[in-house]
């Protein structure tokens, strides 16, 4: 397996990284001050450089993908959450939401052909209830039975639960008998309070996202997490964000639980929403980018994947993340629709070959996966 020449404290030019350096060359777990170290060293390329060799010692030069397709099912929404440019409410000219006669039409055109995930999240619509769901997944998996079926944030499956009048586990279990395969990490935002209070009010209550992943967690259903970076936020709200995400997958694991597949910082998108009206909040920048994703490879020590998600960075900097810690690429996506509402000017999707050849110019081994990292 590659791997950096140790010490590890030869990439470094801030002494104060070299403790956290001996700690990831032991495989030692670092702490709630380590983090906010790691966001307030000026050494980028020395973090960079300890995330690539944990990044190395679990995954080598191999770096994944995946041929999936994003479709949003409604973008009606009665939760308010001042980043998003996506929600709409009804009587809105670009309100919709889509029947199953409508999902699978467009799934069939020429473009999803060799589609293997299916990811959707979307609005919190009340007209949904389970039965919608239910319909849905059932017709999906006979039309497309290799396509996995990968839908709901936390937050959305708590909402639908509610408003079918059913425990979170009764409309899980539901879900699941129809056709429901796993879920994505979308919906965490940034876990303190008083942040949540002011980035999305209509579900500011963090604990449901965690227990929600806790029950999916339990129930054998693999799920993947996120934070929302780039806002009001400061250091210490994302390490505690983190830290939470690892003391969860710390307790899924110790029960025998699968819990997270992996990590994916999602970086704030600034236009045209009302966030971006009532702060001054400039883009990400690539060097904050890069950190973010060193940051959650050093401290996330239990969660095997971290992603560069390239929708919302550009590609060619998810290309370098690689070499930050990053092993997944994500994938072809196809169509996306919440990012770039607020802003994201990357590509609407890339294909096969375009993440293949970002992969290989980076040093790396491309491998198609699927859901659960196995390679096609």
């Amino acid at each position: 397996m590659d791997a950096l020449a140790l010490p590890l404290e030869r990439y470094l030019s801030d002494p104060a990284l070299v403790p956290l350096a001996r700690k990831v060359e032991a495989g030692e777990r670092l702490t709630w001050e380590d983090g906010l170290t790691l966001y307030r060293s000026p050494d980028l390329n020395g973090i960079g450089a300890m995330a690539h060799s944990v990044r190395l010692r679990l995954h080598g030069r191999k770096a994944y993908y995946v041929v999936s397709r994003r479709l949003s099912y409604t973008n009606i929404c009665y939760t308010h959450c001042q980043f998003c440019a996506f929600q709409a409410k009804p009587g809105d000219p670009r309100a919709y939401a889509l029947s199953a006669d409508d999902i699978i039409r467009e799934l069939e055109k020429p473009e999803n052909a060799g589609v293997r995930e299916l990811h959707m999240t979307s609005g919190h619509n009340p007209k949904l209830k389970v039965e919608y769901f239910e319909d849905l997944f059932r017709r999906l998996k006979v039309r497309f039975p290799s396509i996995h079926l990968k839908v709901f944030t936390m937050i959305e499956m708590d909402y639908y639960a509610r408003i079918s009048g059913l425990s979170t586990e009764a409309f899980l279990d539901r879900c699941v008998a129809a056709g429901l395969e796993s879920c994505p990490g979308g919906g965490a935002e940034i876990f303190d309070p008083e942040i949540r209070e002011r980035i999305c009010v209509g579900k500011k209550d963090a604990r449901i996202w965690l227990d929600t992943a806790a029950l999916c967690h339990r129930k054998g259903i693999p799920t993947n997490c996120t934070m929302l970076y780039g806002h009001i936020e400061e250091d210490r709200h994302r390490v505690d964000h983190l830290l939470q995400l690892r003391e969860l997958q710390d307790r899924s694991r110790a029960a025998g639980y699968q819990g997270f597949l992996a990590f994916i910082p999602l970086a704030y998108q600034n236009e045209d929403n009302e966030l971006s009206r009532t702060h001054t909040i400039h883009e990400t920048t690539g060097a904050r980018d890069l950190r973010e994703i060193a940051v959650a490879r050093l401290l996330l020590d239990n969660i095997p994947h971290i992603k560069a998600y390239w929708v919302m960075i550009t590609p060619g900097l998810a290309q370098v993340g690689l070499n930050y810690g990053a092993d997944d690429l994500d994938g072809t996506v196809i169509a996306e629709e919440i990012a770039h509402d607020a802003g994201a000017k990357t590509p609407q999707g890339l294909s096969r070959q375009d993440l293949e050849r970002l992969i290989r110019e980076a040093g790396c081994e491309p491998l198609e996966r699927d859901n659960l990292y196995r390679v096609y």
